[in-house]
């Protein structure tokens, strides 16, 4: 067993497809990002904002992927097909869980607000950044390779949060 399989990250430990475990992620961190700009001192608020908005898009994921199988089964879908919709897509809300109890942190007033916003922020790119590297560790890349992609990850995730700050 080589040392990307003993070490996994969470978005890759889900119990349902990591595309939306790594998209849930993205969403929750310009979700932070756009809350503070409008309330940089509510951890609680913005706990719940980020839960809700990952439940919503939770549900629109389903409700497109449950219309599209539809569509292209040319029938109902069964309920054992929509529960397997409702789990491969849990995801997106199930990374969102280990950000809002970093702003509960703020919110039972273990740390400051503005120091649990900032540590979820950091927390949920770290977690992109662990995803690149074990992407690319698992794919065989070397050390070099491995950094690169953790890099790539993080750019693109702070891309995200700055493109949402700056139209927000």
């Amino acid at each position: 067993m080589s040392a990307a399989d003993r070490w996994r990250p969470r978005v890759v430990r889900t119990t349902g497809s990591v595309t939306e475990a790594v998209y849930g992620l993205i969403l929750a961190t310009s979700v932070i990002a756009v809350s503070r700009e409008y309330d940089s001192s509510n951890a609680g608020l913005i706990g719940v904002t980020v839960l809700v908005t990952g439940v919503v898009f939770w549900l629109a994921h389903v409700y497109a992927r449950v219309l599209a199988r539809s569509i292209s089964h040319h029938r109902m879908l069964n309920r054992s097909e929509v529960r397997e919709a409702l789990r491969h897509d849990w995801p997106l809300v199930e990374v969102t869980v280990p950000l809002v109890l970093i702003l509960a942190l703020g919110v039972l007033d273990v740390v400051p607000d503005r120091a649990a916003i900032l540590a979820a922020t950091l927390a949920a790119l770290a977690e992109l950044a662990a995803a690149g590297a074990y992407a690319a560790r698992t794919s065989g890349a070397g050390l070099r390779g491995t950094v690169v992609s953790a890099v790539i990850a993080v750019t693109l995730g702070s891309a995200v949060v700055l493109l949402k700050g700056l139209v927000h």
